[in-house]
């Protein structure tokens, strides 16, 4: 895990550039690692875990139907349990599929890290708002600005989020 390094006050123009520039870079990272989002890893494994849960849910249930008409005609015999135990099952992946927030925070993640990389686009650019500015040192304001506008918002996703899973 990457420790955080605290910001610190800097002199020049281009040391701040290159503190918002890395900041920038440390946020898109710290999303993509986190275990409710981020694009690359969370992103990824909440699509797995999604799909995953979909395919488990489709399948029981299909054998479920299956083992449902072998019971009745009592192909079966005397292990008429496994029917109950495997609609159970059928039962439960379905609801975790319903009640787990793993699709919605597969989006989620990934539209975090876009925001984060189209601003750095945007910036690096001088395109959007950052076109606009009179000098680098109000680009640069507007953009750290922006970061952590993005961040906090994030952040209050987050929260609620973790509020409605618990």
């Amino acid at each position: 895990m990457e420790r955080y390094n605290p910001l610190s006050p800097v002199e020049t123009l281009e040391k701040k550039k290159q503190q918002a520039l890395n900041q920038c870079d440390h946020l898109i990272r710290d999303f993509g690692k986190r275990g409710d989002t981020g694009y690359a890893q969370a992103s990824q494994r909440h699509k797995h875990r999604y799909r995953r849960l979909q395919f488990i849910s489709i399948g029981l249930t299909a054998f479920t139907t299956i083992l449902s008409a072998l019971s009745a005609s009592n192909v079966l015999g005397a292990l008429d349990w496994i029917v109950l135990s495997v609609s159970g099952l059928a039962t439960l992946a379905t609801t975790l599929l319903s009640q787990t927030n793993a699709q919605h925070m597969w989006v989620q993640s990934r539209n975090m890290s876009q925001k984060f990389q189209m601003e750095l686009f945007l910036y690096l650019q001088h395109s959007g708002g950052y076109a606009n500015t009179k000098d680098e040192a109000d680009t640069l304001k507007l953009f750290s600005e922006r970061l952590m506008n993005i961040w906090s918002d994030a952040q209050d996703v987050w929260s609620q989020q973790a509020s409605l899973t618990k």
